[in-house]
């Protein structure tokens, strides 16, 4: 019996080290969205005839920052009660054990799944590999002119190489192709641009084991739609209901901040 007693001990200890050591394995990076959307619209002025109106065309802009697609999410998911969320920042996680990857909203230690936002019907784990899990390694788009022929210049993407900083220290950069999808109610646009970043050396876990992350960049322009009937964002005109929705050209910038290491794990992380 105490031969037993003591190979229990043993075997729930060794399972209690294998669970402490599973918790912990995920790195997250801050997003940062700043995407410039451009649409045609009339406004309408009346003359001094009362029977003539006058309708112009104009270019309106409207920003798409982190805080307006973290609201159109918190809508969505929360309804009336978003205002619990207002404040929240968009998190990309990696699990570095697992190779899982999601998109999430965080706020006062606690935290959503909203990667379903960031895919479609095309691209149904998009938001993997930093956005390049769908795209091509080379995109043959583009041509230029060389001794009298017409050269293909392809944009290349998926290279890692090592470079020197001020202190002679190597480290790796990288560089691809990526598409990003969002799609809420409220406004959804796609994104076919460029990432390029840097491979960091990240504490992922609770012993401080390291692995490398990549805080990237993505630069890039697509087309986007938005409602202009919700509380998301407020268009105004004169003397003419809008549009449900406005289309048009959309460019910009996603950035992910340095990784860091968070103390979270499944069903809550990646």
């Amino acid at each position: 019996m105490k031969k037993m007693r003591c190979l229990f001990l043993v075997l729930a200890l060794g399972l209690g080290l294998c669970s402490q050591r599973a918790q912990g394995q995920t790195t997250a990076e801050t997003m940062t969205f700043s995407i410039i959307c451009q649409y045609v619209t009339n406004t309408y002025s009346t003359n001094y005839s009362p029977l003539v109106i006058n309708k112009f065309q104009h270019v309106i802009t409207v920003l798409l920052d982190s805080a307006n697609l973290a609201k159109a999410m918190e809508v969505d998911l929360f309804g009336a009660k978003w205002t619990n969320w207002q404040g929240a920042s968009i998190v990309y996680e990696q699990n570095m054990i697992t190779g899982n990857q999601g998109i999430y909203l965080r706020w006062a230690g606690k935290q959503t799944n909203v990667s379903s936002f960031f895919t479609n019907s095309f691209s149904t784990n998009g938001f993997a590999n930093m956005f390049s899990q769908d795209v091509a390694s080379a995109f043959n788009g583009t041509n230029y002119a060389v001794s009298g022929t017409n050269d293909l210049l392809p944009l290349i993407g998926g290279n890692v190489s090592e470079e020197l900083d001020s202190t002679n220290s190597n480290f790796n950069v990288s560089d691809n192709l990526a598409y990003l999808t969002f799609s809420s109610s409220n406004t959804s646009f796609t994104f076919f641009g460029f990432s390029q970043g840097a491979l960091l050396n990240t504490v992922y876990d609770k012993e401080g084991d390291i692995a490398k992350v990549n805080k990237a960049m993505l630069v890039g322009a697509g087309t986007f739609s938005l409602n202009v009937t919700t509380n998301f964002l407020l268009v105004t005109t004169t003397n003419a209901a809008p549009p449900i929705k406005y289309v048009g050209l959309a460019h910009g910038t996603i950035y992910l901040a340095i990784p860091y290491h968070l103390d979270i794990e499944p069903p809550e992380g990646p």
